[in-house]
């Protein structure tokens, strides 16, 4: 998604990315990779089917557990991720106003 004018930098890396207005600072896919818990296991994340839906595991563990928003850390930075409006995974900054808006949260952040 990344393109020569970018209006938008990822937080996590500093690499450019298109800017989408419902997600206005998200992680780049590269970053997403590096989620883990506070142990700092490593976390995998996907859509549940077609219909949509969050999934996340830990990396050496093949079971896939639902989430309506999972609460971990990348690069140390507390974070929120989430299905995305129209599929995908998403993952932005946490920010206290949007923390408590999620039914299923799962908080990975210790």
């Amino acid at each position: 998604m990344t393109r020569e004018n970018p209006d938008h930098n990822c937080p996590g890396c500093g690499t450019a990315q298109t800017s989408v207005p419902r997600y206005p600072w998200y992680f780049c896919q590269a970053c997403l990779k590096l989620a883990e818990d506070e142990a700092g296991n490593r976390l995998e994340f996907s859509n549940a089917g077609m219909s949509g839906g969050l999934v996340w595991r830990y990396s050496d563990d093949k079971s896939w557990r639902d989430a309506g928003a999972v609460a971990c850390l990348i690069k140390g930075r507390p974070v929120m991720v989430q299905e995305a409006r129209f599929g995908g995974i998403v993952a932005e900054p946490l920010r206290e106003g949007r923390f408590h808006d999620h039914g299923n949260l799962t908080d990975l952040r210790g």
